[in-house]
């Protein structure tokens, strides 16, 4: 920080705080996360003067146009926010666009003077970041990268134990379930992990496609993993040992490969070698069995034919990235469809949010006399507006404190001490003083975001220039306007569109059992499929996104909310809703299995009658959780499911009569085995509703 602003006021450059922004808004524990975010920094930077100035150069003379316009490109920096982890890129290219517009001057006339200032302070504080931290203390993020992967590696091995100690028999216990939420905390923040090792190790950007292959590829086989645990309900009445005599011996390879992955990441030649384990049932045992048995029998068996692939691949691919694959079966990875990118409503409300927090502001400023510090309300409520798209359940309030705790800190600094410091050697050592107990202060990772605002707080309070001014009242509206920011984001967390928690529950949770319901209507046929493409990626994104949007939102509940319910019936409620997605999700993907003319001519009529049943208990739940009983929609769907089954039984005893395939019997047994799990889900849904206080929960309060 002091060198930054040595090299700024040596320069004669004004705004010599921007220098000291890049540095403070940089300041993360690895080389590798500081230049990932400075790079960022810079390019953010870039793209906002760029719409600044063309803004300046399309509107003149337009002053409403020149706002509409300057307001739909922070909402789009807004929205596109939340797509990436390169999120900070598009935080910087929207509030920056602001600061620079109003730091050009009323005119515009310095406008492009301005920029090029931002850009060449910007650069200047990062480089000299990016050279102290790497000459003087380095510390890089490659180890991390490593080490996270083998925790999670180990973390998955110690999960497939469990689901194999189950399946042998053993008791549920509760250490798959913590297991699981601390792989799923690992799995938030790969990529970002990645992002910064790719910077600081050569050797990490050389393999980085390998490296964000072999974060997918986690992130998959935890999900399958999820979906198999999923259906140990049906499968714990049945000795699965019987039915599939290597079970022991599937299990003890998938862990050793685990193994093996995380020995390759610590840079050891594995121990292991992939073995080839067949995943085939006991045809006499299983054709013993009832058809629900034999339907839960080939969903486990795919998920562990797809264990198998995953965990050969991720095997391959460590050996690849520690030179190990010479030696070594390295496994292929399977095409990928291209991905969809449909329109994510809670992002469009969150841009609504932003867009009235940014015209709260304006109106105030121009119809207000007086209002305090317009060049800098404004690009702070903007800057304000797209950080909470980030994390949108988290209250405003609580930074309240926090703010108003730096910037008195700061105007102490600014009013009582700097007025004694008439050289740069006392200005460059009070920074360094402050800067440091900021930072000794704040000194845990979890307590960056914490660092960052106290920080760049400090140099915007400050104001170092080379003509030095001090004033209180500076001091004083600068925290009013930050103030005055939140207050105008907190208005738009209530208007037009209301971001309450039990609010936002019930709207996500509706569009989550909408969504069901349409994916339920779709039947097995491909006659609408190019018609239906759009509309499904939308409801296929929406029921995979919300449980876990509800989830948070469900734990930022006020206590007054929550009524006779417990936190921990909440959280049950959103892990209902997950199990529900992936039910539906299965049902989308066994529209592709292929069924012979004669089986779906034979089942169509009771499976219409299925997906009707399944529609209208979904409707009737988005309207009122409560309004079915748990006992009363079993029965319901069970009948239902009863009379499928003992379609499917004719038909696969006619089948076996004619030339239908093996493949497309057990397509009938994977659609069986899947109605029965939204069956289910549905059923553990209204358990799990029954414990809430709904009439609580919808209760206005203010």
């Amino acid at each position: 920080m002091v060198i930054a602003y040595y090299i700024s006021l040596s320069m004669g450059w004004s705004h010599t705080h921007w220098a000291g922004l890049a540095v403070a808004l940089c300041l993360l524990d690895t080389v590798g996360d500081s230049v990932n975010k400075g790079l960022l920094r810079i390019l953010g930077t870039v793209a906002a003067g760029f719409m600044a100035l063309l803004l300046a150069a399309l509107f003149p003379q337009d002053r409403w146009s020149y706002l509409l316009c300057a307001t739909l490109y922070i909402s789009l920096c807004t929205y596109m926010a939340g797509h990436t982890s390169r999120w900070y890129f598009w935080f910087i290219g929207g509030y920056v666009m602001a600061l620079l517009a109003l730091a050009g001057g009323p005119t515009g006339a310095s406008l492009f003077e301005t920029v090029v200032l931002r850009v060449q302070q910007t650069c200047m504080g990062i480089t000299v970041y990016t050279l102290v931290s790497v000459l003087l203390w380095p510390r890089w993020k490659a180890p991390a990268l490593t080490q996270t992967f083998g925790n999670l590696a180990e973390i998955e091995r110690a999960i497939i134990g469990h689901c194999f100690a189950r399946l042998g028999g053993e008791p549920d216990d509760t250490d798959t379930a913590k297991l699981c939420g601390q792989a799923a905390g690992i799995l938030g923040r790969l990529s970002s992990v990645v992002n910064g090792a790719e910077l600081d190790s050569f050797e990490v950007w050389q393999t980085r496609r390998l490296w964000r292959r072999c974060a997918t590829e986690f992130a998959t086989l935890n999900e399958v993993l999820e979906r198999w645990r999923s259906g140990f309900a049906d499968l714990a009445k049945l000795e699965v040992a019987r039915f599939l005599p290597n079970l022991q011996a599937l299990g003890a390879e998938f862990e050793a490969r685990l193994a093996a992955v995380g020995q390759m990441l610590s840079g050891e030649p594995p121990e292991h070698r992939c073995v080839q384990i067949s995943v085939e049932f006991d045809k006499e045992a299983e054709a013993s069995r009832s058809q629900f048995d034999r339907a839960a029998l080939i969903q486990a068996r795919d998920q562990l034919r797809r264990i198998d692939e995953l965990t050969r691949e991720l095997f391959g691919i460590c050996a690849e990235i520690r030179g190990f694959g010479s030696a070594l079966q390295l496994g292929r990875s399977a095409p990928r469809p291209t991905p969809a990118y449909p329109i994510d409503l809670d992002r469009l409300e969150i841009t609504v949010r932003a867009f009235s927090t940014v015209w709260i502001i304006l109106l105030a400023c121009i119809y207000i006399p007086g209002f305090p510090m317009p060049p800098g309300v404004i690009p702070v409520a903007a800057a304000v507006s797209i950080m909470f798209a980030l994390t949108p359940e988290v209250p405003v309030q609580n930074f309240i404190a926090p703010i108003l705790g730096s910037v008195a800190f700061a105007g102490v600094f600014h009013i009582l001490v700097m007025p004694h410091l008439h050289d740069f050697a006392g200005l460059g050592t009070g920074i360094f003083i402050a800067i440091f107990l900021i930072c000794f202060v704040l000194w845990k990772p979890e307590q960056a975001g914490a660092r960052g605002l106290g920080t760049s707080l400090f140099v915007m309070v400050i104001l170092v220039n080379n003509q030095q001014y001090y004033d209180f009242l500076y001091v004083v509206n600068f925290g009013l306007m930050t103030q005055l920011a939140i207050a105008a984001f907190w208005i738009a967390s209530f208007f037009p569109i209301s971001f309450r928690p039990q609010d936002v529950i019930f709207r996500q949770m509706r569009r989550f059992l909408i969504s069901c319901a349409q994916l339920a209507s779709v039947g097995h046929d491909d006659a609408r499929r190019h018609f239906l493409r759009m509309p499904l990626a939308f409801h296929l994104q929406e029921v995979r996104s919300l449980p876990g949007k509800i989830g948070r939102w469900m734990a930022a509940l006020p206590n007054a909310a929550l009524g006779r319910g417990t936190r921990e019936e909440a959280q049950a409620l959103a892990n209902s809703l997950q199990g529900l997605g992936d039910g539906m999700r299965a049902l989308i993907e066994s529209r592709e299995a292929p069924l012979s003319e004669t089986i779906r001519r034979d089942l169509t009529a009771d499976m219409h009658t299925w997906r009707m049943a399944i529609q209208e208990v979904l409707h009737h739940f988005a309207v009122s959780p409560v309004g079915e009983e748990a006992t009363a929609l079993r029965s319901r769907l069970d009948a239902k499911l009863a009379a499928v089954e003992a379609r499917i039984n004719s038909a696969i005893n006619a089948a076996h009569q004619g030339p239908t395939h093996s493949e497309e019997i057990e397509n009938m047994y994977r659609l069986l085995g899947v109605y029965r799990r939204v069956s289910e889900a549905l059923v553990e849904f209204a358990e799990r509703a029954a414990g809430i206080d709904w009439t609580r929960l919808r209760e206005e309060r203010f």
